[in-house]
């Protein structure tokens, strides 16, 4: 065999091999990609709402709107932790622990002149929680508000509850 046989034997079998591997991979289909945070299943999952995910959904909306963005404040995150978790011990979107909001913000140092949040249940996906307040005047005002400039947001799971998730979203105010 000459040298020149050899050489177009190996690219050959170089072409071989690179169309081998091009069909297998062809034969796995398309990578699929990544879901969206915000489309991940909280309510089977047990995790958290993520907050880069969900404060640019909340961010491009309120632009949308010619509203400044809010900024992502982990002090309001833990307040409404608190909440939401009392919320899902009592199996109960709306009671009196509310009235408890004020106190919890107070109680972290959080300087405020005004405060709104939004509490709900059964969105199992950041998305349907945020499609839901959307289409809630309420809710809707409380994403929109004007002079707000921080936020925090928390879920809490409660398996036995027929609502399994619960949400709340507080954004505040400064001083």
């Amino acid at each position: 065999m000459s040298p020149s046989s050899i050489g177009r034997g190996a690219t050959a079998l170089a072409v071989v091999g690179l169309a081998a591997v091009t069909l297998a991979a062809c034969s796995r289909g398309p990578v699929p990609e990544p879901q969206p945070a915000f489309y991940h299943r909280l309510d089977q999952t047990g995790g958290a709402v993520d907050p880069a995910s969900s404060l640019s959904m909340i961010n491009m909306y309120r632009a949308n709107k010619g509203l400044a963005p809010l900024v992502w404040d982990p002090a309001l995150a833990r307040v409404a932790q608190g909440q939401v978790d009392r919320m899902a011990s009592a199996d109960k979107v709306h009671s009196v622990e509310e009235a408890r909001l004020d106190v919890d913000l107070g109680g972290a140092g959080i300087g405020y002149r005004s405060f709104l949040a939004n509490f709900s249940a059964g969105y199992r996906t950041f998305a349907e929680a945020f499609s839901g307040w959307r289409e809630s005047k309420t809710h809707d005002a409380t994403m929109l508000a004007p002079r707000a400039t921080r936020i925090g947001l928390a879920t809490a799971q409660a398996p036995n509850s027929k609502y399994k998730i619960f949400w709340t979203m507080v954004v505040v105010e400064p001083k």
